[in-house]
């Protein structure tokens, strides 16, 4: 049976969360807006601090009926938040004007937008239009570059408009082990320590410190409401058991994250509040876990040896863990939500591997229990991610392929022989790059001292090709930035070559509108985006004593590259006009560009759109051993 195992409360706490529609809910744009609207004169990275804890004080919280821990993201379970600081066009342009739908009108990801909030999105919209991130970004940029992402979207950065960086797995490991009052710690000696006179960044480390305290705190506070509200349920819950359970939540969250987590449960509650709170700071992708299997063991074991867990509460745990994080969502723009239908969170979840101190193969018990609590929980966030190696036993790897086989898309599988040299080749250190994980869709990066931007703009190779084949022109747009140096299209060129060097040619023009966007965006970021909350969770150990925020030079790694869209695209279009224009010739490149701009639906030629069509399907594609269109 394929069927999954899931206790009484587990499978009550699925239906409720899976029971609930997606909403959007205003109130973390609201305080934080009510925040900034009364505080103008504060240090940028200050405020953002006050601004954020505001929220955290004067958001909804609740505990969901049955779990065994607290945290939550928004009002509601699975309603996203809004973020107007970064951008809020597209918030004015769906939300209110319904351009192109409406919300709850979506053919896809459709959001609760209730009709009370309305007057709030309108509120917030006009105070933040023309002081958003994405507002401070656009007045940085040459109009070739605004005009190929904004328009042609040969090159597209988009999905950093919306939201923060995100893109890095926090130190879990030494959170958990040091607690927030660490930090706190951290950040005194640090006032204490910085040399007024000698040290050019000394009031912007004066800056860091006093917001990564006041974050320290607003994290602490806000664990202390979930602890006076699991006491206020406790005093009107009849059930003895449900009782014990919300008295629970209450110490452990009067002590997490505060402090050093005392057991297994303690350090479950204690990642969950901290991942909530950096997700309300920035709405950044791809948070993600780092080593799950790893940090957990040692609470996982000590639970064992004093007798205060077994295997099977671990597990019921684990999934409670599993269903709280499901709980996070984010609403996109519908341009963004096209693309990442199905409100995609990457919030990865890696187990497996080795140690980095030994080499010797790192799977256990917990690897085993969180393969176990996706396949009973079935859902798609966290997502987890498994790493192989040649030594990794086959017990695993069976029991991988087992949750593999029910077609969730989970565990992604990662091979350490490959990923750890590529990670050196591109700078980390040997001990960093066997401990990666893997970060957002499928990026390895060191957790703890990462400092996001793992995948930066898509390069759309295809939509170069095509306006290779219009002498540079955009057929869509009519734009044209960078015209063919031989001033042919596809209905001109005299061969292949001409071709392919007018593509070649295309590409190194729109590479350099690419780093323009990658570096111009790391600049604005550098200069506006302030994440307190994400600089001390993300990477304590860096942050800390350099006094310096992660985009301010606070992370050990602190890198991006594109993702380069298309490539197999290119070979299969290449090769079919080599082929079929300038060898076998039984088409001309003018009848091959009347067939793309009727989009294969003339049929008075000869040969028909559709017959053209068919030619092109039936040329050798890429990736089936067929060398001349690999090397393409």
């Amino acid at each position: 049976s394929t069927d999954p195992v899931r206790t009484e409360r587990i499978d009550a706490l699925y239906k409720y969360i899976t029971s609930s529609k997606y909403g959007i809910c205003v109130e973390r744009a609201r305080l934080l807006t009510e925040y900034y609207r009364n505080h103008p004169d504060q240090v940028p990275i200050v405020r953002r601090a006050n601004g954020i804890d505001y929220v955290l004080q004067n958001m909804s919280i609740y505990i969901m009926p049955g779990s065994f821990f607290a945290g939550n993201q928004a009002s509601h379970p699975r309603w996203a938040p809004l973020f107007p600081e970064f951008d809020v066009q597209w918030m004015e342009d769906e939300m209110i004007k319904g351009d192109p739908y409406f919300p709850d009108k979506r053919p896809e990801d459709r959001y609760i937008l209730r009709e009370e909030d309305i007057e709030d999105i309108r509120e917030f919209c006009d105070w933040w239009k023309g002081n958003t991130v994405t507002d401070v970004l656009c007045t940085r940029l040459p109009k070739e570059a605004m005009d190929t992402h904004f328009h042609i979207k040969a090159a597209d950065i988009g999905a950093y408009f919306q939201g923060g960086d995100g893109h890095y797995a926090p130190d879990h490991p030494w959170l958990i082990q040091n607690g927030l009052r660490k930090i706190i710690e951290g950040c005194e000696k640090g006032l204490e320590n910085i040399d007024y006179k000698n040290d050019p960044d000394c009031i912007k480390k004066k800056d860091f410190y006093e917001a990564a305290k006041i974050s320290a705190n607003a994290i602490i506070r806000f664990a202390a409401r979930y602890a006076e509200l699991a006491e206020k349920l406790a005093a009107e819950e009849k059930d003895e058991i449900r009782k014990g359970e919300l008295l629970d939540i209450a110490d452990m969250c009067r002590h997490v994250p505060e402090n050093p987590a005392r057991n297994f449960k303690e350090a479950l509650q204690f990642i969950t509040l901290t991942h909530i709170c950096i997700q309300i700071e920035d709405n950044g992708a791809g948070i993600s876990f780092g080593r799950f299997d790893q940090f957990m063991q040692p609470y996982y074991e000590k639970g064992i040896a004093d007798g205060t867990l077994t295997k099977e509460l671990a597990m019921e745990l684990t999934e409670n863990f599993f269903l709280q994080i499901y709980g996070c969502n984010k609403v996109r723009s519908w341009v963004d939500t096209d693309f990442f239908r199905g409100v995609p969170m990457f919030q990865n979840l890696t187990i497996g591997g080795v140690n980095p101190e030994t080499m010797a193969d790192a799977t256990n018990d917990m690897s085993y229990i969180a393969l176990d609590a996706t396949y009973n929980t079935r859902i798609p966030q966290p997502s987890l991610t498994v790493r192989f190696h040649k030594n990794t036993p086959m017990e695993f790897k069976m029991r991988v392929a087992e949750v593999v086989r029910l077609g969730l898309g989970l565990p992604s599988i990662f091979n350490d022989e490959t990923y750890t040299r590529a990670m050196m080749n591109r700078g980390y250190e040997m001990k960093d790059a066997y401990n990666y994980c893997i970060i957002g869709c499928i990026e390895p990066g060191a957790p703890g001292l990462l400092g996001g931007r793992t995948g930066g703009a898509w390069l759309n190779c295809t939509k170069v090709l095509e306006m290779t084949l219009y002498n540079g022109r955009d057929p869509r747009t009519g734009i044209c930035l960078h015209k063919n140096r031989n001033g042919k299209d596809l209905s001109t060129f005299e061969s292949y070559q001409e071709v392919e060097d007018a593509f070649v040619d295309q590409m190194k023009y729109y590479i350099r509108m690419e780093a323009i966007l990658e570096n111009t965006i790391d600049q604005v970021w550098e200069d506006k985006m302030e994440e307190p909350i994400a600089a001390i969770c993300a990477c304590p150990t860096t942050t800390i004593p350099r006094g310096k925020p992660i985009k301010q030079g606070g992370a050990k790694y602190d890198l991006t590259g594109q993702q380069t869209i298309g490539t197999a695209n290119i070979a299969n279009s290449l090769y079919a006009i080599k082929k079929l224009v300038f060898e076998d010739r039984v088409i001309s490149g003018a009848q091959l560009q009347h067939a793309l701009e009727t989009n294969w639906q003339d049929e008075g030629t000869a040969p028909t759109g559709p017959q053209i069509k068919a030619m092109c399907l039936a040329v050798p594609k890429y990736g089936n051993d067929i060398d001349e269109v690999d090397f393409i």
